[in-house]
């Protein structure tokens, strides 16, 4: 306890923290192992995250919000629902719980202790993981050779189309919004390259739903953002998409929907035949594509993957949780992150229902989408309590 009172501490922990931050958002990308990358994040991140919650009272503070409360009760159905579940689960498969835990409470800590590292820290990793982007082009097409037609895949653990393309596509959210807290030699020439290697990648993956969420996003952005930057995004997106559909339309066109309608019939059906408590936490199922000859272990749809597991009172906690990140961000739409947490959001809700397995998967690609904009919300609206009730204070 003598150490949790040492004068530095403080800094100690924030130095800590966003090591791991960084660990976590990148790491990924250099990476070869799961199990490595998984001990990093417990070390750098879930450990000092721990420490800081049990040091400071602001930390266990920002618990006590409606977000937490709904991300405690679709944790605990979930949890719940393995006394149903159609295959006994091993109890080490339970601490996935915890693992979601961890995470949440370390990017809240950050955030508590010093927010504005925490956003400048976010904002850096942006800049560095977009000009990853374009190693990871030379990579892909210099050094292997591979074909233009090919679709582009990150190095390390980032190595399937669909989930790096759902990576990059949140990571280049985060910096083209956090561009005011980078330092000002960053916010020139190095920020627009790393937005453009965002770009070029999200493009060359070839992913379509990616694709979608990027310009759903980009139609619904001027609900919350004025001015004229909305429009200019919308407009490059636009001259990029036709760029594509005159130079490449096979793209456009191959591999059609890739059997979604199937797998969403199929999955309907799973959740006929158990609609309300679902077949229960980590049960398999196959979906079947005749057309194929091929069976699918999941929905490729987070919504009614949720729904086939949890049941609809499962997927009834996910939306409430997901309703309340949104009320909270639409509020808070004045301010930068506000704004950034409704993008992200917006992009999360439509890559995943195009693609996405989980949310209960250990610390992979699918928690930028499913994960990453949950816990800013979390650590947003934790700040912005702490912000008024010391304004009521100062009354």
């Amino acid at each position: 306890m003598h150490l949790l009172s040492m004068p530095g501490w403080r800094e100690c922990l924030l130095r800590w923290l966003s090591t791991g931050l960084l660990w976590w958002l990148a790491g990924m990308l250099l990476l070869s192992s799961h199990k490595l990358y998984q001990q990093g994040l417990i070390v750098l991140l879930w450990l000092p995250g721990l420490l800081a919650l049990l040091s400071f009272a602001e930390v266990r503070r920002a618990w006590w919000q409606p977000g937490a409360a709904c991300l405690a009760l679709f944790t605990a159905w979930s949890a719940a629902s393995v006394l149903w579940s159609e295959v006994p689960v091993p109890a080490k498969e339970l601490k996935i719980f915890l693992y979601l835990g961890l995470a949440a409470n370390a990017v809240l800590a950050m955030a508590l202790l010093d927010a504005a590292r925490f956003w400048r820290v976010l904002a850096m990793l942006g800049v560095l993981v977009g000009l990853y982007a374009w190693s990871a082009l030379l990579v892909f097409y210099g050094w292997q050779d591979r074909p233009w037609s090919a679709r582009v895949v990150g190095t390390g653990l980032a190595n399937h189309p669909i989930l790096a393309a759902q990576l990059f596509g949140v990571m280049g959210i985060v910096l083209l919004f956090l561009r005011d807290h980078l330092s000002a030699w960053l916010r020139g020439l190095p920020w627009y390259v790393a937005l453009l290697g965002y770009l070029a990648f999200l493009l060359l993956s070839q992913s379509k739903g990616p694709w979608m969420a990027a310009l759903a996003t980009l139609l619904l952005l001027p609900l919350w953002c004025r001015g004229y930057r909305p429009l200019v995004c919308l407009g490059a997106a636009g001259v990029a998409l036709v760029a594509v559909y005159v130079g490449w339309p096979d793209i456009l066109l191959q591999r059609g929907l890739s059997f979604r309608p199937d797998l969403f019939a199929q999955a309907l059906l799973k959740i006929q035949a158990q609609p309300w408590l679902g077949i229960g936490f980590d049960s398999p199922y196959a979906l079947e594509v005749p057309a194929l000859g091929l069976s699918y272990e999941h929905a490729h749809n987070l919504y009614l993957h949720i729904a086939v597991l949890l049941g609809l009172v499962g997927l009834g906690g996910w939306l409430l949780l997901q309703g309340w990140a949104a009320l909270w961000a639409w509020r808070a739409r004045s301010s930068v992150e506000g704004r950034l947490c409704l993008t992200l959001l917006c992009f999360a809700a439509v890559a995943l229902f195009t693609d996405g397995v989980g949310p209960w998967v250990k610390p992979r690609e699918e928690w930028f989408c499913i994960w990453l904009p949950l816990f800013l919300c979390l650590a947003g609206a934790a700040l912005q309590r702490r912000v008024d009730n010391r304004v009521v204070e100062s009354v």
